[in-house]
C-alpha cells in the first residue's frame, strides 16, 4: 500500500508506538496508585493504539509481496510481523483487564495485569521496532533503490 510511490506503513507505525507509549506509562501509574485518572488515560491511548495497529498492520502486509520468499528479509519481516502481533495481544490483554478492573473484587491484581501486559508488550514494541529498522535500514525494504553498501 503506497501513496505517491511511498509505503504507508512507515507513516502509519508512529501512532501505535506514541499511543501505547502513553498506555504503559498510564497502566503503570495506575497500578502504582499514582493517579486514579491514569486508566481512563491508559484505555483510551490503549484504544487508539490497538486501531492504528490495525491499519500499520494492513500497510505493513501489502508490503510483504515485494520481499523474495525466501531471502533474509523476509526473514527478518517475518519475526517482525509475529513481534509486532504479540504485542498487539498484550496491549489488547491489558486493556481488558483495565476495563475488568473497574468491577473486579480485586481490583490492584486487575491493574497490575493490565500494567504487566502493557509493559510486556512495550518491551515487544520496541523490539518489534528494531527489526523493523533492520528491514528499512539494513535490507532498504520500502526504498526505491537498495542504499549502497
Amino acid at each position: 500500500m503506497r501513496i505517491g510511490g511511498h509505503p504507508v506503513h512507515p507513516m502509519l507505525v508512529h501512532f501505535p508506538v506514541a499511543f501505547w507509549t502513553v498506555a504503559a506509562a498510564a497502566y503503570l501509574a495506575a497500578a502504582a496508585g499514582l493517579d486514579d485518572r491514569g486508566i481512563g488515560i491508559a484505555n483510551f491511548a490503549n484504544g487508539a493504539g490497538l486501531i492504528m495497529a490495525i491499519l500499520a498492520m494492513i500497510a505493513g502486509l501489502s508490503e510483504l509481496r515485494r520481499l523474495e520468499a525466501r531471502s533474509e528479509a523476509m526473514r527478518v519481516a517475518t519475526w517482525h510481523l509475529m513481534v509486532m502481533a504479540t504485542a498487539w495481544f498484550c496491549f489488547l490483554l491489558a486493556l481488558l483487564l483495565a476495563t475488568a478492573a473497574e468491577t473486579a473484587i480485586d481490583r490492584w491484581t486487575a491493574q497490575a495485569g493490565a500494567a504487566a501486559g502493557a509493559g510486556i508488550g512495550f518491551i515487544l514494541m520496541a523490539l518489534g521496532g528494531w527489526l523493523g529498522g533492520r528491514l528499512v535500514y539494513e535490507f532498504g525494504v520500502g526504498a526505491r533503490e537498495k542504499p549502497k553498501a
